[in-house]
């Protein structure tokens, strides 16, 4: 299934529950609470509370949203409708280096090896999960950076709460995957982390999600899915999600341990080298439009702009 937030100026911007689906050979939006309303059940207002919902309230919506045919109520032409962040405000945010290439070339920009321990630890940051944006969405350029960078990630969103994991256990709590861009200002990034903490304001300003999130029996983490870059069209960035040091089942088992994990939870997966300007030793400009893509769970647009 690949759910989604969406409004329209009738809603005031609240966001509600959607799904896309194909009907009649073409990509449609299902509003839930309409469909329900007409079947007499009742559904999650939002996608938040669907991830925090029982497994077996999760089911009973994916089988109501599946059994909606072409002439139930409900359907809405995509383009008619605003599609938000799916998680505008997720319980925590953490983003992981798992990418070897990338860690790769910041070793070689520091003229020195990859750290020993990132072949033993799943190392990540907490990003501010209050600072979200979604596709489409302006990304205002931080008045304090000269070199805003862009990172094309994938992120698991976790639905069902635990702790202590194994990865198998980790990996079957995983909701569905996200297209991610963690935003990055790289000239504070280097002086936060030269003081051997952070990064805090390099990052904290602005993450993308979206358009979608894709449900995890539909989209295959550990598969060769390729992943691609443009700004104002032309491509920059190409690469795929095969380039993992570690998993997602791996990394919310390391999360885990002895640490409660809960619903909305997101894990980035770090980028892939050349996944970012920073690798290219190439840089945005304020007005530039920039498109993660990453197959099978579509593409994320913003552009970035000064206040």
């Amino acid at each position: 299934m690949r759910w989604c937030s969406w409004t329209n100026d009738d809603l005031g911007g609240a966001g509600r529950l959607g799904a896309l689906r194909e009907r009649d050979g073409e990509e449609w939006l299902l509003d839930v609470a309409s469909w329900a309303e007409s079947r007499e059940a009742t559904a999650p207002a939002d996608l938040v509370d669907l991830l925090e919902a029982s497994e077996a309230t999760q089911e009973r919506v994916t089988d109501l949203v599946a059994s909606a045919n072409g002439d139930a109520p409900g359907w809405l032409r995509p383009a008619s409708v605003r599609l938000l962040a799916p998680l505008r405000a997720p319980n925590s945010l953490r983003d992981f280096l798992a990418f070897r290439d990338h860690v790769e070339n910041g070793a070689r920009r520091r003229g020195t090896e990859v750290p020993e321990p990132w072949d033993r630890i799943p190392v990540y940051y907490k990003g501010n999960r209050r600072s979200i944006s979604g596709d489409r969405d302006d990304v205002h350029w931080p008045s304090y950076t000269e070199r805003l960078d862009y990172e094309c990630e994938v992120a698991a969103v976790v639905g069902r709460g635990g702790r202590d994991w194994n990865e198998d256990a980790a990996r079957a709590a995983i909701f569905g995957y996200l297209v991610m861009n963690d935003w990055s200002a790289r000239d504070v990034q280097r002086d936060e982390m030269a003081c051997w903490l952070g990064p805090a304001k390099a990052k904290d300003f602005n993450t993308s999600f979206g358009p979608v999130l894709v449900t995890a029996d539909e989209w295959d983490p550990e598969a060769d899915h390729p992943m691609t870059v443009t700004v104002d069209g032309e491509v920059w960035s190409r690469g795929t999600t095969a380039g993992r040091r570690w998993t997602f089942g791996q990394m919310l088992a390391h999360v885990s341990r002895d640490e409660d994990v809960y619903p909305t939870d997101v894990l980035g997966s770090g980028t892939f080298g050349g996944g970012c300007g920073l690798d290219l030793d190439r840089w945005l400009a304020p007005g530039q439009t920039v498109t993660l893509t990453v197959d099978g769970l579509g593409s994320l647009t913003n552009r970035v702009v000064r206040p």
